[in-house]
């Protein structure tokens, strides 16, 4: 099985053969040492196709973009328009470089409005010396100085004629000013970048309640095989079912039952977040590791006085918390069993009431 790849250089179309097998160390090390754009962009094209673990891919990646360069640093950068900031998401260091990547989170866009600007204008820029290249007045001149950047090259990612983020190099010594590497990879890079969003989409939506947006049964079972295997401090679980969901469906349309259902996930999820999954139709679990018992039991009280305003249905719940030594399965069991006890007594004080109205 071959794979082809085609590289326009110079006015020249390369074309390369790329097997998973044939591409041998041998070949690698070969290419590092012949240091030809063609060799390097080669291997970068290679790392991204065959490498499964896309982190892995893109951190690999940067390495070679490095080396190539000669830099201190190696980085990635995308973009969020939704919350106006930036994230480096990927970096490679050189020897004795430290990183800077925790540094450089959710940095505000504004700090880049000089980057963009040429990014939209001239596509990838160079800054050959910081103090000559930047005014000490702009806001990105501190950030690089602080970072020891004197020198640095980047180039945008454009996914739809959109820059989305960048690749950049910090302190390159050999082919300075040379942008072709970095022009010719950008594309491989946001295609990568879009396949890992997404894979992450996908898992995303295999996690989810579509109806609800809380995580679902396939996420529940997941967590539920995790937490059997941890050791935990404290352990709380709710297991909760909404009553009557049947007779709702039936007397006013599965559309109201649906809002119903939607009203308690809401619910559970303004107080217990993360920790909610929906497993069923009506019914809904809550598994709270390592939490206090104080700050468990709150909750689930003001879970009960919220549903305790509600006149058109109730919920039935059943509560364990436990400290130390737990086992989880067992936990859970006695949770559904306390939800099961509290339906039974919700439906017998029903036909008591219908009893008495008689």
């Amino acid at each position: 099985m071959y794979k082809y790849c085609f590289i326009i250089y110079n006015g020249f179309m390369i074309i390369k053969k790329l097997t998973s097998e044939g591409y041998d160390m041998a070949e690698k090390q070969s290419n590092r040492q012949s240091g030809t754009l063609e060799a390097i962009l080669i291997e970068s094209i290679h790392t991204l196709v065959y490498e499964k673990d896309i982190n892995v891919a893109l951190n690999c990646f940067l390495e070679t973009i490095g080396r190539y360069y000669g830099s201190d640093r190696a980085y990635i950068f995308e973009f969020d328009p939704e919350k106006g900031t930036t994230d480096n998401t990927f970096e490679w260091c050189a020897e004795e470089i430290k990183s800077q990547k925790d540094k450089l989170q959710k940095v505000p866009m504004d700090v880049l409005e000089n980057w963009m600007q040429k990014f939209y204008e001239t596509g990838e820029f160079y800054i050959a010396a910081l103090e000559q290249d930047v005014a000490s007045s702009r806001a990105d001149f501190e950030i690089l100085r602080a970072q020891g950047i004197n020198s640095l090259m980047a180039a945008p990612l454009l996914w739809e004629e959109e820059v989305v983020g960048f690749l950049g190099v910090d302190n390159p010594s050999d082919h300075i000013g040379d942008m072709t590497l970095l022009r010719s990879a950008v594309d491989f890079v946001t295609a990568d970048l879009e396949k890992r969003r997404l894979i992450e989409e996908l898992r995303h939506a295999g996690s989810i309640d579509m109806l609800t947006g809380l995580k679902n049964r396939n996420e529940y079972t997941r967590r539920f095989n995790e937490l059997k295997r941890a050791h935990l401090q404290t352990f709380g679980v709710v297991f909760i079912d909404i009553n009557g969901l049947k007779q709702l469906n039936d007397t006013y349309g599965h559309e109201h039952g649906d809002a119903v259902i939607r009203e308690t996930a809401e619910c559970i999820r303004k107080h217990f977040k993360e920790y909610a999954y929906r497993i069923g139709g009506d019914e809904f679990i809550v598994l709270w590791e390592d939490v206090k018992e104080d700050v468990f039991n709150g909750k689930v009280a003001q879970l009960r006085a919220e549903f305790g305003h509600v006149e058109e249905y109730s919920i039935s719940m059943g509560v364990v918390w436990q400290k130390g030594d737990t086992d989880v399965e067992q936990q859970v069991k006695k949770a559904d069993a306390y939800m099961y006890k509290a339906k039974q007594a919700h439906y017998q004080n029903r036909s008591n009431d219908r009893r008495k109205r008689r």
